[in-house]
């Protein structure tokens, strides 16, 4: 087990939020497509992976970016939240995108993604940006168990019903999902 982040660290603006919020009730409709396409468009702006280098605080980002990347240290370096928050947001995804693959009944897709999902997610545990990610992972895990014991030939086999729900606390701290 690797060690934990600090959630409170991961810090994102309203909108990017709002984008989480949005992600997470797609996500919770089994719309994975959109709920994976939804969450790329907030980890690019947030800088994609944690190596990426996130433009400076003076340089025009452009239309898609601007008023929405929140560098933290002076002289226009990003700061290392960016990338911490864009690896939660690869781990939400890579999970949507593994559930996507099951739907489609895609065995190697939803094993690779659904792993690489919790690989990421981990680190988060137990909530971040108010995503019970400790409940996620266990369940991501519980899935991936049993797709592993039914095998290629044996996905269309998989009770759907397993599918996690995502519960993410409110404005008022009341978790939802």
């Amino acid at each position: 087990m690797g060690m934990s982040k600090q959630a409170g660290a991961i810090e994102v603006t309203p909108e990017a939020m709002g984008e989480l919020r949005k992600a997470v009730e797609e996500f919770n409709s089994w719309r994975f497509y959109d709920c994976h396409e939804t969450l790329e468009d907030v980890w690019r702006e947030m800088g994609g992976k944690s190596g990426r280098v996130v433009p400076e605080r003076n340089a025009d980002p452009g239309p898609a970016l601007r008023g929405r990347l929140k560098p933290r240290q002076a002289g226009g370096q990003a700061s290392a939240t960016s990338g911490e928050a864009a690896d939660f947001l690869q781990g939400l995804i890579k999970a949507a995108a593994g559930f996507h693959h099951v739907l489609r009944e895609n065995y190697k897709g939803a094993v690779n993604l659904l792993s690489d999902s919790s690989r990421l997610l981990e680190a988060y545990r137990p909530v971040c940006l108010g995503i019970d990610v400790e409940r996620l992972v266990r369940e991501v895990g519980d899935c991936l168990r049993r797709i592993e014991e039914l095998g290629a030939g044996g996905i269309e086999a998989f009770d759907r019903g397993m599918i996690p729900r995502i519960e993410m606390r409110d404005d008022s701290g009341q978790m939802t999902g």
